[in-house]
């Protein structure tokens, strides 16, 4: 719970500090990079997080990686790690997103389906679901043979199972 009121304050000062300098779009993806190194590389993650390793090694290390594109940019992920909230990191971006989406109108949507949805298919569901909620669609689609066939849908907190494995354990308990 605390990580995640981190994540909600330091989000909105980076947000608010992004759209100031038009740069939200570059500020997200140079954060979602560092957290998915971060989430990604063991050998990083441990550096990072080593108390014993100065933090102007660190810097060094993250000015390599991140610095080459706009060192303004990188001040922030310089600041996160001064403040010790490197270790944050998944928090704060997922917090970002957030208030990325809401302003842009933007809807995060998770579907699963027994397979890979062809392009056409993926093309109308997008459509079909940005028509019901007047918003932009941001479309993830997993694959999970398991629910046999139909599909499940979540869009924020809401999920629709149309799922022929949810048919059938209803069925069973019938």
């Amino acid at each position: 719970m605390i990580k995640s009121q981190i994540g909600r304050r330091y989000s909105k000062a980076i947000f608010d500090i992004a759209e100031e300098k038009n740069q939200v779009k570059e500020i997200y993806e140079m954060l979602n990079s560092a957290m998915v190194l971060y989430r990604t590389d063991k050998e990083f993650k441990n550096f990072i997080r080593n108390p014993l390793i100065e933090n102007e090694q660190k810097k060094a290390v993250l000015t390599e990686i991140f610095g080459k594109d706009n060192s303004e940019n990188l001040n922030i992920l310089l600041y996160i790690l001064d403040k010790g909230r490197i270790n944050c990191i998944k928090y704060i971006v997922a917090e970002y997103l957030k208030i990325y989406y809401r302003k842009n109108r933007i809807l995060d949507v998770k579907a699963t389906f027994t397979k890979e949805l062809s392009e056409e298919q993926r093309t109308k569901l997008i459509n079909k679901l940005s028509q019901k909620t007047g918003k932009e669609i941001n479309l993830e689609v997993k694959v999970d043979k398991s629910i046999l066939g139909g599909g499940i849908i979540k869009i924020g907190d809401k999920i629709i199972d149309g799922s022929i494995r949810r048919e059938l354990d209803n069925w069973k308990k019938s």
